[in-house]
């Protein structure tokens, strides 16, 4: 069973399709490409912005929709740092630094893990415990949201730099990501974590080129 994957998400007008993966600005990119493609602002919580129905503003087709009916369309994601993106997700769930979660997700309640402060070596347990298939898209691998091979990488390390280039592979007016859900980043990662880690990661290590 997948839990809350994400698919890649559809704007028609401006011909561009988003891979999100969550932790790497996907609300900021899907509220910004929303206003690109109607022409104002998500109207509501930004959080919303993800909901594939009446609440929402982001359109899911089906994956084999996407590889077949968008061949044309600007493909493009977001990834970060493996270590970076581990960080933000623990930041989130387990040392409690954002304020907008709400209740526990249901891969947690299913697989009864309480959502709380939880040691860092404890949270890499868990996820490594779980394939991509089976995990929480917070900490299903950044490969596992990618469903086209001619798939455009921009890097949250150069955030500014590769949006601008979306912008004029667009032919939209560049007006810079606006930022939601910022965790703190309170985490120190020993030796012996970032090494599993890495195993864990190690996809999305080769298939981005970042390194340990």
């Amino acid at each position: 069973m997948k839990y809350n994957r994400q698919t890649p998400c559809v704007y028609k007008k401006i011909n561009v399709v988003y891979h999100g993966v969550p932790k790497n600005a996907s609300t900021s990119v899907k509220n910004a490409l929303y206003e690109y493609e109607h022409g104002h602002p998500f109207d509501g919580n930004k959080q919303w912005i993800h909901k594939g129905n009446e609440k929402g503003g982001s359109i899911y087709p089906s994956l084999d929709s996407i590889r077949s009916d968008f061949e044309d369309a600007l493909h493009f994601t977001v990834v970060r740092h493996p270590f970076e993106r581990f960080k933000s997700f623990y930041s989130d769930i387990f040392a409690r630094t954002t304020n907008i979660r709400v209740g526990a997700p249901p891969f947690y309640t299913d697989n009864q893990i309480k959502i709380e402060e939880k040691p860092i070596d404890e949270v890499i347990d868990m996820i490594e415990q779980f394939s991509d298939d089976e995990a929480d898209e917070h900490f299903a691998s950044q490969s596992s949201f990618v469903h086209h091979d001619n798939c455009c990488i921009v890097k949250m390390e150069d955030m500014e730099a590769g949006w601008i280039d979306i912008c004029e592979r667009l032919s939209v007016e560049h007006r810079p990501l606006s930022v939601y859900n910022k965790s703190e980043d309170i985490v120190m990662l020993n030796d012996n974590q970032k090494q599993r880690l890495y195993q864990r990661y190690s996809d999305d290590f080769n298939n981005f080129d970042y390194k340990v």
